[in-house]
């Protein structure tokens, strides 16, 4: 499915592709090991979040008593937002992670399963792991495709043809993505799809 969605900002009116589509976890190509040693060579939250690595679990794991994923991608072409290289790639991010978290929080009780998310939980600021304290939300706290061991970048370009874009040499790519998965069976799918396929055109309805 793909769906295009309005996001308007205070300074931008962002035009949002959406896809969604069910993937057996058996196609699901996930490294458990090698994305933890990335994490720990190459992110400051590495240990340091309850909700990133080595503290999460393994994705199979995590999935066993389930068939598959439903998986959310959200992309947004750049060239719409005037704004410096890095900050074009922030304020997509920004605005699309907010709406797909709360897709995906709709989907997930609607359908009394959970979802992986994007990027790194931040439910808390700091993350209570730092203050040597407990979790304040356990049960609302996600981990994210990476963290678990997922390959994102294998999982978009194998259901959407999409590859996965970085910022570099100060440059912002063509686009910027967002991906999460919401944990289920295969024969759900097709009515997942239909609720979120109504979520996403009612996002698009003018707000009184």
């Amino acid at each position: 499915m793909q769906i295009t969605i309005q996001a308007i900002t205070n300074q931008n009116n962002l035009k949002i592709n959406t896809y969604s589509k069910f993937i057996d976890k058996d196609e699901v190509v996930a490294k458990k090991q090698l994305f933890n040693n990335m994490c720990k060579k190459g992110c400051k939250n590495y240990n340091k979040k309850y909700c990133c690595p080595p503290l999460t679990p393994d994705f199979n794991n995590l999935i066993k008593n389930n068939q598959g994923l439903f998986v959310v991608l959200f992309v947004c072409n750049l060239d719409q937002i005037n704004s410096t290289e890095y900050n074009k790639v922030r304020i997509a991010n920004v605005v699309m992670k907010s709406r797909v978290i709360k897709l995906m929080r709709h989907l997930e009780e609607k359908f009394n399963t959970i979802f992986l998310s994007t990027g790194s939980c931040n439910l808390c600021k700091p993350c209570q792991l730092k203050l040597n304290k407990p979790c304040k939300h356990p049960k609302k706290r996600r981990y994210c495709l990476e963290s678990v061991g997922v390959d994102c970048n294998n999982l978009s370009k194998k259901l959407f043809n999409i590859p996965l874009l970085w910022y570099k040499n100060k440059k912002a790519p063509e686009y910027t993505l967002v991906i999460c998965g919401l944990v289920c069976n295969k024969e759900k799918a097709e009515e997942i799809e239909k609720q979120t396929k109504k979520w996403l055109l009612n996002t698009n309805k003018p707000q009184n």
